[in-house]
């Protein structure tokens, strides 16, 4: 059970399928939290590059049949990064860094307790 009362319910176990993410409004701070399949990460919402929705990562884009990709960016489970839908921006899940332009963006605690998926912001 976790004692902060500085945690926020954002979801249930279950609720995120794993490789994707769900957008939340906590304080007035847009957040995105995905699912690795071992854990759960809260991050910003926003890539830096160009304030694309990260939580939008892995969505079937509606022209594929135009581009050379399907989806727009995505979750990738093993190396724990999302790619932003717009530009492929690949953002570490536990760090929040963008490794080719050392910029970063927040990251905030994420737990599971008992059933229920809690963000510290």
């Amino acid at each position: 059970m976790v004692d902060n009362d500085d945690f926020t319910k954002v979801a249930e176990v279950g609720d995120i399928p794993k490789g994707e993410g769900e957008a939340f409004e906590i304080n007035g701070i847009e957040i995105a939290v995905f699912n690795t399949g071992d854990e759960y990460y809260a991050i910003s919402n926003r890539c830096s590059h160009q304030r694309a929705p990260l939580h939008k990562a892995g969505d079937e884009k509606i022209n594929s049949e135009d581009t050379w990709t399907d989806e727009r960016g995505g979750v990738d489970t093993e190396a724990c990064t999302v790619s932003c839908p717009w530009h492929l921006w690949e953002w570490d899940l536990e760090t929040g860094e963008h490794e080719a332009s050392g910029q970063c963006i927040g990251t905030f605690d994420c737990v599971v307790d008992d059933n229920d998926i809690l963000v510290d912001v």
